[in-house]
């Protein structure tokens, strides 16, 4: 995900912002390949081996570094802050993989370096909220299925249904009409000699 060039972060692009992802260093991409898991177990005294109870995964959190290519004016800075900063979590999406949704705030330190002529860069953390990406909602509408017409219908007399069984139902005039059926325990008790008769 680090080798985009852009990205959009709670609905605004990097392009608008005037900023491009970049690194500094200029070696490999250093990105993580899964989210940090710690162990929790229980150590027991004068036992060599603790208890495992379970495996908690931490939230993702990853480095961000973009380039300013110039800023004319403080408040070009202020509004790039003011887009990052925010109070909760919002959706932050790379270019190079736009299915994949984070739900990402800044977090700890950051850097404003620059060669004081309005030209750097910025390194700071994104933490995730949890230690999966999230995809797009997808709708759809209209669908059809291939067997619409299944169902069930009534005939004089006759009753169809493909799917089941017409059970303690009868058809009248009225329509379907369940039949009365006794469940108390003293006709339990009549009509059935064992308990696994019951049913």
């Amino acid at each position: 995900m680090l080798e985009s060039t852009h990205f959009i972060y709670d609905g605004i692009s990097s392009k608008e912002m005037g900023i491009k992802i970049g690194w500094a260093n200029g070696n490999l991409y250093n990105e993580a390949f899964l989210p940090q898991r710690q162990i929790v177990e229980k150590q027991i005294a004068n036992n060599p081996s603790p208890y495992f109870q379970r495996v908690a995964q931490l939230p993702l959190s990853f480095k961000l570094s973009f380039y300013l290519d110039s800023w004319i004016k403080d408040q070009d800075i202020r509004k790039i802050a003011r887009w990052l900063f925010q109070p909760y979590y919002k959706p932050f999406i790379f270019d190079s993989n736009p299915n994949r949704i984070f739900y990402a705030l800044v977090e700890g330190d950051s850097s404003l370096i620059h060669n004081g002529l309005h030209q750097g860069h910025v390194e700071l953390t994104i933490r995730c909220n949890s230690p999966y990406s999230y995809s797009h909602e997808h709708r759809f509408d209209h669908l059809t299925f291939r067997e619409a017409d299944k169902g069930y219908h009534l005939e004089e007399g006759i009753s169809s249904f493909p799917d089941g069984n017409l059970n303690n139902m009868e058809v009248t005039s009225n329509g379907l009409t369940i039949e009365k059926i006794d469940n108390s325990w003293g006709s339990l008790y009549l009509e059935k000699k064992k308990w696994s008769e019951v049913q």
